[in-house]
């Protein structure tokens, strides 16, 4: 705020600008100061409305209110309070500010120590008012926290309408708000609208790692790994300490067959975090599903499980591991445990179809399948539905495979296609005009 005081212009008063009436009472005598305020007045022998001027500043920089008054000639007078005791009431230090022309002027400033004085400044127009300010924020906030809770326990619908009624109080002015949005769009289906959510929430805060490091996985989910690399790569450079934002970096790069530099990355988050497990259950995953080296990934995900032994992700992913090393007696021992489990992931069942499909015990595949089909959101449904579709041939029942089959092509497209050709327990399907109807949905239309 550019301003003066009057004190430093005194042709001001010889009717040069038209003051309007400053509501603003004299400045207290000493004694009524040193009854409300003793502890200032204990160490000054002299005390003078000087002595205030520091006072000044402070109250134009944070008031807890901002009044205003009109005056001649359309000149306002703004008068920026502060309550000295935080209650509301008198004393409240005051500063009356005169705008004119281009500039705003100090007039004079004071405490007010009578309930009347301030009643007089309150008969103008409130303009700003920190305690609403901060009911306000309040009310998002509580509204913010209720979504998250929503969120947490799957009442993806109720969480959207409480974050939607936050974001419509507070406007286009609030980062965390649309990244919390674009996370719960995000489970609820909705990427288009997380991606806008996440943009809007970094183009508010140009510092926000966790947009930044939600939208380049959406990203990486799409395969999108050129975005992805932009998006992630900046949420490491934001926050370099974070071993969540370096791992996930770090799997992109393992998935563009950059291992050096995800190795790298990895040896980071854990310099950062040697007691998260999740660099260990990055490799796992690498070595089994991307290299095609049991043995390492059982190295890996036993680290891991050192660290965290109830992962379901990771033991499930180890019996798979020691399935395919031949180890069986172990495999059955584990999948033993994670069957147990009081809850599973989609990922959990998807991997347990697999592997029930792979042991050839077909009923508990089939159990798991049925498990899969009763959630919202199946991991890679594509490769659910293959699974289911092996089993049913291996077991006789055509129909039921080629239904399996067709969800498997329709969520999957050619990559289903061409390992169902190249799959022994379906090569019966292919001279069914059914598998032929499949291979139409992948077919190339004419023009593209």
């Amino acid at each position: 705020m550019a301003t003066t005081y009057r004190e430093n212009y005194p042709y001001l008063g010889e009717g040069r600008l038209a003051l309007p009436e400053i509501l603003v009472p004299p400045f207290p005598e000493p004694g009524a100061i040193a009854d409300l305020l003793p502890e200032i007045v204990r160490d000054k022998a002299h005390l003078s409305k000087t002595d205030f001027l520091p006072w000044v500043d402070a109250t134009l920089d944070g008031p807890d209110e901002v009044w205003e008054t009109e005056g001649p000639f359309d000149n306002k007078v703004l008068y920026y309070l502060n309550f000295i005791d935080e209650t509301g009431s008198p004393p409240v230090f005051a500063v009356a500010v005169i705008g004119a022309d281009d500039f705003n002027q100090i007039c004079d400033y004071s405490i007010i120590i009578r309930q009347s004085d301030l009643e007089r400044v309150y008969s103008g127009h409130l303009l700003y008012s920190r305690i609403k300010e901060w009911e306000t924020e309040k009310m998002i906030r509580d509204l913010n926290d209720r979504a998250l809770a929503k969120y947490d326990e799957g009442n993806l619908d109720e969480a959207r309408g409480l974050v939607d009624a936050a974001v419509e109080i507070c406007g286009n002015g609030n980062a965390y708000l649309f990244n919390n949005r674009g996370l719960i769009c995000w489970k609820m289906g909705d990427t288009e609208q997380a991606k806008k959510d996440f943009l809007q929430s970094i183009r508010l805060d140009g510092s926000n790692g966790d947009s930044n490091f939600n939208i380049g996985l959406i990203y990486f989910d799409e395969s999108d790994h050129r975005r992805a690399l932009e998006y992630l790569r900046r949420a490491v450079e934001i926050n370099p300490g974070d071993s969540q934002f370096l791992m996930e970096l770090g799997h992109l790069y393992l998935e563009m067959r950059r291992e050096v530099d995800a190795l790298k990355l990895f040896d980071r988050a854990l310099e950062n975090n040697p007691d998260d497990p999740q660099v260990d259950f990055h490799l796992g995953y690498y070595y089994l599903y991307k290299k095609r080296t049991p043995r390492n990934a059982v190295k890996y995900y036993k680290k891991g499980l050192k660290k965290d032994p109830d992962d379901q992700f990771a033991m499930v992913d180890l019996a798979v591991a020691h399935w395919q090393l031949g180890n069986k007696r172990k495999t059955i021992e584990i999948r033993r445990i994670v069957q147990g489990y009081q809850w599973l992931m989609p990922y959990t069942i998807n991997r347990l179809v697999y592997l029930n499909l792979e042991m050839e015990e077909y009923d508990n595949a089939l159990e798991f399948y049925r498990q899969a089909l009763a959630q919202n959101e199946p991991f890679e449904p594509e490769w659910l539905h293959y699974y289911a579709a092996v089993v049913y041939a291996k077991t006789g029942h055509v129909r039921q495979a080629l239904k399996s089959l067709n969800l498997a092509v329709r969520a999957g497209g050619e990559t289903v296609v061409r390992r169902a050709m190249s799959e022994k327990a379906l090569q019966d399907l292919q001279e069914n005009p059914s598998f032929t109807e499949l291979l139409e949905l992948t077919a190339p239309r004419d023009g593209q």
